[in-house]
């Protein structure tokens, strides 16, 4: 899975490589494929938007769950 942040800080990678690598296990229950992407952008406040590559709206909910919390 290819990971881009747009970092403020270098603790950004850090407190997410755990969930980042348990998104880039994931695979489409329907298409046996892996995430593609992610872009972690306009953190604010301690939140962020994730934009995702994947095959179908399903494994992109299920990477986004594992992913989407306050850091």
């Amino acid at each position: 899975m290819k990971i881009t942040l747009d970092e403020r800080g270098a603790s950004l990678r850090a407190r997410l490589e755990d969930r980042l690598r348990r998104a880039a296990a994931l695979r489409c229950a329907d298409h046996g494929s892996p995430v593609v992407a992610v872009t972690i952008v306009g953190r604010e406040n301690g939140w962020f938007d994730a934009l995702w590559t994947t095959c179908c709206d399903s494994l992109n909910r299920d990477a986004a769950a594992i992913v989407r919390n306050r850091c």
